[in-house]
């Protein structure tokens, strides 16, 4: 979320600046919202809601003097609106017995989305092509290596996108010892 500059610091009326409020020399009526996480203030600043979707988003508005109320233009102001930071980090797990089987830690643990820790509710977890029959990536993260897995160092690829904007992706890779 954020809030933008005001849309009316480039705006004129007979070649000075649009003031507004009391005292001013025009007002400002927001047109329709692009989105419902976009709000234009009274001020001409535009508010974005923390979750609004990445993307690009053209806001409409219109201009009119006080003096002379049907003296009036409309422009459009462009907000961007970024996706979040996504990192999925390389992770090396310690060593488990192939005899016996086992499990990781998920993958999830040290992979972050906005500069805080990732999870199944914020991130979509899609595990690559597995390196061995005996090792399967579970939803939650973790791997489970089945018993009788062959020893062997094992790179297990899997991908996170974002929930809100699933274009928005990174892949690493998981070391399983064997």
């Amino acid at each position: 979320g954020g809030t933008t500059a005001t849309v009316i610091s480039n705006d004129t009326l007979d070649g000075q600046p649009i003031t507004l409020g009391s005292g001013g020399n025009a007002t400002l009526t927001p047109g329709a919202s692009p989105n419902p996480g976009l709000v234009m203030n009274p001020d001409g600043t535009i508010s974005i809601a923390p979750g609004t979707a990445a993307g690009t988003y053209q806001y409409p508005y219109t201009i009119c003097e006080v003096l002379n109320p049907s003296n009036c233009d409309t422009a459009i102001a462009t907000v961007v609106v970024g996706a979040a930071v996504i990192d999925a980090v390389d992770d090396t797990f310690p060593s488990v017995n192939g005899e016996n089987g086992g499990s990781t830690a998920s993958v999830l643990g040290n992979d972050t989305l906005d500069g805080v820790p990732a999870t199944t509710a914020t991130v979509t977890l899609a595990p690559g092509t597995s390196p061995n029959p005996g090792l399967s990536m579970n939803p939650d993260g973790t791997i489970s290596i089945a018993p009788g897995t062959a020893a062997g160092t094992y790179s297990y690829p899997y991908t996170i996108c974002e929930v809100l904007n699933p274009g928005n992706c990174d892949t690493a890779t998981a070391t399983v010892v064997v």
